[in-house]
């Protein structure tokens, strides 16, 4: 059982077995937060479940054979985890802006500040709340008694799911909570073993649609008064919708808290290679909607970050008029 007001240390060491999708490999790293040889990107995402690693293999694609990078990507806990190995050793990361926040002040999870700065927006994340549809759950506060998966350690999911339960003045106490990962939290809904799961994720999530696929649920509602008041405790949140009919069997569109995805970077980036990562993403737009549609959502997001932009990102968005 965990708590809602305990915020948990973070761990640093990422396994080995961590690394996946390789496009190449260069030695050491030179310099923190970024600062490896030019010719080395590695991009932070999160879990295999979540839109974040997909789309993140996508980007190191673009940039391994547009720019001639070697290019990695590292499967993560999620935000909170990317902002932190963003301090040390990675070069861009994808994160929410509630955990940006934090990083930059060094609040919540984080203990010191890190000086994190957006290449540009990339699209929303609804609050996914799914509950097994047998269960007499309709808004959030019903799911007091019930097991809940709250989210991944080190994920923005559980930020969410922090807020929210605060929110409702409720704490992780009043339910089951478990700190389970996308995957984790699909096999467990799919299996009967959980009441409910929060996915902080774009659309659609692929553990959300193999969750809408294999098992009778449906979505918490959120009212839209909620939603409002939400909005205006923290910047950070904005009144969203999941669209009907994005996983299957959902007749209704879902209203509920969406969080703003950026791709973010240490301040200390060269300029030239935040410029040309920029540039290369926006050019190749097209082919990672291939990989997964969230992409085209990036040119409407691109300025909404309310995070500092890096100099060489925001010169890219000048040129490219965006």
């Amino acid at each position: 059982m965990v708590n809602s007001s305990d915020r948990r240390t973070f761990i640093k060491a990422v396994s080995a077995g961590s690394i996946a999708g390789m496009t190449g490999m260069a030695g050491c790293l030179d310099e923190i937060g970024g600062g490896g040889g030019d010719d080395f990107v590695t991009i932070a995402t999160g879990g295999t479940g979540g839109v974040y690693y997909t789309l993140g293999g996508g980007m190191a694609d673009v940039w391994a054979d547009e720019l001639g990078l070697d290019t990695s990507v590292e499967s993560t806990g999620g935000s909170v985890e990317n902002g932190r190995l963003l301090a040390e050793d990675t070069e861009v990361a994808l994160m929410m802006e509630n955990a940006i926040h934090d990083a930059i002040h060094a609040e919540g999870d984080f203990d010191e500040e890190i000086p994190l700065q957006a290449l540009h927006g990339a699209y929303m994340n609804p609050t996914h709340v799914v509950v097994q549809e047998d269960l007499d759950v309709e808004t959030f506060d019903d799911l007091e008694g019930h097991s809940v998966s709250i989210g991944d350690l080190g994920s923005a999911t559980e930020m969410t799911a922090s807020d929210i339960f605060e929110f409702y003045d409720m704490d992780y106490d009043d339910v089951d909570a478990r700190e389970y990962s996308f995957d984790e939290t699909t096999d467990a809904m799919i299996d009967d073993q959980l009441d409910a799961g929060m996915y902080s994720v774009g659309l659609p999530g692929p553990a959300v649609d193999e969750l809408f696929t294999q098992a009778d649920v449906t979505f918490v509602e959120f009212p839209e008064e909620d939603l409002e008041a939400m909005s205006e405790e923290w910047d950070h949140y904005e009144p969203h919708e999941i669209p009907a009919d994005t996983y299957d069997g959902q007749d209704e569109a879902a209203p509920n808290p969406g969080v703003l995805n950026t791709v973010v970077v240490h301040e200390d980036m060269d300029e030239e290679m935040a410029n040309d990562l920029t540039t290369t993403i926006y050019e190749n737009i097209d082919r990672l909607a291939d990989v997964h549609q969230a992409a085209d959502d990036f040119e409407e997001y691109a300025r909404e970050s309310p995070t500092e932009y890096h100099p060489g990102g925001e010169s890219a968005l000048d040129d490219l008029d965006l």
